[in-house]
């Protein structure tokens, strides 16, 4: 029976584009040439004997066999990737892989990483840093740290951190002020954001500063760049305590208001369920979490 399977590289393209409707997004996923992707549904086509793809000018569809075959494969590939997953992480020295932002890992997972070494010897970690939704399906990664509200599709979540917002720029900056900062002093300063407008708009929100225009200054898409922005006095940032809580302590930053912006988003330790079988991920998993 197995001597008349088709090339599994095949079958692995034909997942791909079936499951985008796509050459093109099957292409890129797979790391090859859209025509290559095209090449192998055509020879996958000719060894079984069956139109798999309705070719339309603009856009593919599938037959009814390629609806048949479509859930068939994907839940054979998944089976295949987690029985690798935990074959791998049976090994003596098993590498874990993690995507992680730049700023916790700098601020929160760095220092406490000797920890898990001392306590997890034979397993070798492998950082990915981006500040990006981790794609499980498209890129390798066994497990992620990252930020949002908790409410990703396909993948567990569990709550690591929460955050805490307020305004910092260094000493020399507001040094020229004869009072205490207020409102109105704010739209003297150029303000730094971190990816977008969203965390200086909300906290401006939250503490009824009606006067203030929290959409203008530069967006510096690097927690850790924005941070020494900061500090070299380019403007005012949005701190919190676990990024810049050292800053404030040696002086190099200062708060401006009292006022904290408690989001309901935070950092989450997220992983699809299946990864959870593997050994080594759920141990990395708990000891984040014991971590807190």
């Amino acid at each position: 029976m197995r001597s008349k399977l088709p090339s599994l590289n095949g079958l692995k393209v034909f997942e791909a584009v079936a499951r985008h409707l796509s050459f093109t997004k099957a292409a890129d996923e797979l790391h090859v040439t859209q025509a290559a992707a095209s090449h192998q549904i055509r020879k996958l086509e000719l060894q079984i004997g069956v139109q798999l793809f309705i070719r339309q000018s603009r856009k593919i569809q599938l037959t009814n066999e390629g609806k048949t075959l479509l859930p068939v494969m994907t839940k054979s590939l998944d089976a295949i990737a987690d029985r690798l997953l935990q074959v791998s992480a049976d090994d003596g020295f098993a590498m874990l892989k993690v995507r992680i932002a730049p700023s916790i890992s700098a601020k929160w997972l760095s220092p406490r990483l000797n920890n898990f070494w001392r306590h997890n010897p034979d397993i070798n970690l492998s950082l990915f840093h981006s500040n990006e939704d981790v794609d499980f399906v498209s890129e390798d990664i066994d497990i992620a740290i990252t930020y949002g509200d908790g409410k990703w599709p396909n993948v567990e979540s569990f709550h690591l951190l929460s955050l805490d917002f307020f305004p910092v720029c260094s000493p020399a900056l507001v040094a020229g002020f004869d009072h205490e900062f207020a409102e109105d002093d704010l739209a003297q300063l150029s303000l730094l954001h971190d990816a977008s407008y969203q965390s200086w708009s909300s906290w401006v929100r939250s503490a009824n500063f009606s006067n203030s225009d929290p959409n203008r200054g530069t967006i510096i898409d690097d927690t850790n760049v924005l941070v020494q922005a900061a500090i070299g006095g380019q403007g005012v940032a949005m701190g919190s305590s676990l990024l810049v809580g050292e800053h404030l302590r040696s002086g190099r930053l200062v708060r401006l208001f009292d006022h904290i912006l408690r989001p309901e988003e935070g950092y989450y330790v997220i992983c699809p369920k299946a990864h959870l079988e593997c050994q080594n991920v759920r141990l990395f998993k708990n000891w984040l979490l014991s971590q807190v």
